[in-house]
């Protein structure tokens, strides 16, 4: 099994509430779960928020829209999203894929190619993203594991940065085989939404490639090279800056 796994929460510090904010009248956890949902690989997605009352709302979307939701820890996200594989019945010949709510802008397209690479090349970890400076591609992050990684991660990650955010430990630790390969070369963008001038950098690019709802990577690419300018709306917002911070307050917690 291919089990697709989404964080999501409510609880932003720059964007509260960001995952159920609208882009052109659609809540991007909707949004970006329809431009994924056409994936020829995945077998199974659940959205993996927090038992705090404020992702109540987060449970009561999927439910409304017959989403499998799993509620779990709120700071370790490790065993959040271990535990939501495990709630789904993954075991140790399944592979899981984690994407976060925060990339409406993702395609399908761009998960199948991680997927499949992740399989053809035999690693415990693939991405096309997550690994600076070579491998970014904000806004379109896949990163799969086998579940007995992941597991292995679970058990024994000790570091408050390897709980918070998922795969360092798989990254880092030196026990596991890596892949990286970016979907398109040229991509160089920060597109994920984490404040309202990335939420109106995002709407600008659907508007602009509202005739093409299934677009992907390429298609963001080719626009931004021709309208450099829908950079300038965001161009404060920075990559990875909750792991950054995560690294500076580092502390063993296990």
């Amino acid at each position: 099994m291919n089990l697709c796994v989404i964080q999501a929460r409510m609880g932003s510090t720059r964007l509260p509430g960001k995952v159920l904010r609208e882009v052109n009248g659609i809540p991007i956890l909707q949004l970006l779960l329809q431009r994924l949902s056409a994936s020829k690989l995945v077998d199974r997605f659940v959205v993996a928020t927090t038992t705090n009352a404020e992702d109540d709302a987060i449970e009561a979307f999927c439910k409304k829209n017959n989403i499998l939701c799993y509620r779990g820890s709120d700071w370790d996200v490790l065993e959040r999203f271990y535990e939501a594989a495990t709630s789904q019945g993954a075991g140790d010949e399944d592979h899981i894929v984690r994407i976060c709510c925060d990339n409406p802008i993702h395609s399908y397209k761009v998960l199948d190619f991680v997927l499949k690479s992740y399989h053809q090349s035999g690693v415990d970890y693939f991405s096309n993203s997550n690994q600076e400076p070579d491998f970014l591609e904000d806004g379109f992050d896949v990163e799969v594991t086998s579940f007995k990684a992941l597991k292995q991660a679970h058990q024994e990650a000790k570091l408050l940065s390897e709980r918070e955010h998922v795969m360092p430990y798989i990254k880092n630790s030196g026990k596991f085989s890596l892949g990286w390969r970016k979907a398109n070369p040229a991509y160089l963008f920060k597109l994920s939404v984490d404040t309202e001038k990335d939420l109106e950098t995002v709407e600008r690019i659907f508007s602009e490639l509202k005739d093409r709802p299934d677009f992907s990577i390429d298609d963001v690419v080719d626009l931004l090279q021709r309208k450099p300018e829908i950079l300038e709306i965001n161009k404060e917002s920075t990559i990875n800056s909750g792991y950054q911070k995560s690294l500076r307050e580092d502390r063993q917690v296990k």
